[in-house]
């Protein structure tokens, strides 16, 4: 998907929100919006938002020395969302359809998104969630998902941001269901802290690995770019035989080059990426591609 110029205003929104999680500096935050505009004025050479995200984010690293900033934030989203995940997971086994409602409780767990929307410590989670689960999927493909979930060895599933990677230990289970206990899960994360999402470390943190195979997909992006992955995550994405990619940076970067069939499952969190997948602003999807 290509960038759009919102993608500026967000990107410089979040420079000054990460350089105010790490300092009080005043002077190191104006340096870090200063040289943030100096990257975002290169807008004609990103291809996608996430790459040109990471060109902010990065400034923040160089300017602070911090090469986690976001560190805390994750690991309190993990607490939270481990605090609600026995009532998403008791949601889950009481509906019919329990693979819908599964795939429902991780695209609400896209919320949990300090990169959009700042620091969800002060939110009452468990009643935003439970809010959000009353608008069902926008567009929905599960029934196709469904049969080939049905006769699936290996299923790759591309994370997003570390607090939904407790919620999506309920999708993992019910994927199991539906397959079977002989399916091989994967779950790819990246391979260094950006922004909030899920890291290997933040992965364990939310007991993933009791559930799936952690693997690094190699990007240090905040969303999957495919020449730039790891060889060995590359393999076992094109030989999946099905590949659920999570949130909008994985489909801001996969949806125009994905080379195979994939499932984004997300949350339409602004009018580009809405505008792109041809739903409301707000609309949570399944969509395959």
């Amino acid at each position: 998907m290509k960038v759009h110029l919102d993608c500026v205003q967000c990107n410089l929104r979040q420079a000054l929100e990460a350089a105010r999680l790490v300092t009080t500096d005043v002077n190191v935050q104006k340096t870090i919006v200063l040289k943030s505009l100096e990257v975002l004025s290169k807008y004609d050479s990103y291809t996608t938002s996430p790459e040109m995200g990471s060109a902010v984010h990065e400034v923040v690293k160089e300017c602070t020395g911090n090469e986690d900033p976001y560190k805390k934030v994750k690991k309190d989203a993990i607490k939270i969302a481990h605090d609600v995940y026995p009532a998403m997971k008791r949601f889950v086994e009481a509906e019919d359809d329990r693979l819908l409602a599964a795939l429902e409780v991780s695209a609400v767990g896209n919320l949990l998104d300090a990169g959009v929307y700042g620091d969800m410590r002060t939110v009452d989670l468990e009643a935003m969630l439970k809010g959000e689960l009353t608008k069902g999927l926008g567009l929905g493909d599960i029934e196709v998902l469904r049969e080939e979930l049905q006769h699936a060895e290996t299923v790759v599933i591309i994370g997003d941001n570390a607090g939904e990677t407790v919620l999506d230990r309920i999708l993992i289970s019910e994927i199991k269901n539906v397959s079977g206990e002989g399916v091989s899960i994967f779950y790819g994360v990246r391979s260094v802290p950006m922004i909030n999402d899920a890291t290997a470390e933040d992965a364990i943190a939310s007991g993933l690995d009791q559930d799936a195979t952690i693997v690094s997909t190699g990007s240090t992006v905040p969303g999957l770019i495919l020449d730039k992955a790891d060889p060995k995550f590359l393999k076992l994405y094109r030989e999946a035989d099905v590949v659920i990619s999570k949130g909008q940076g994985n489909y801001e970067t996969l949806s125009d080059s994905a080379g195979r069939t994939v499932y984004f499952l997300l949350k339409a969190k602004c009018k580009a990426v809405a505008g792109d997948i041809g739903v409301k602003t707000g609309e949570y999807v399944l969509v395959r591609k």
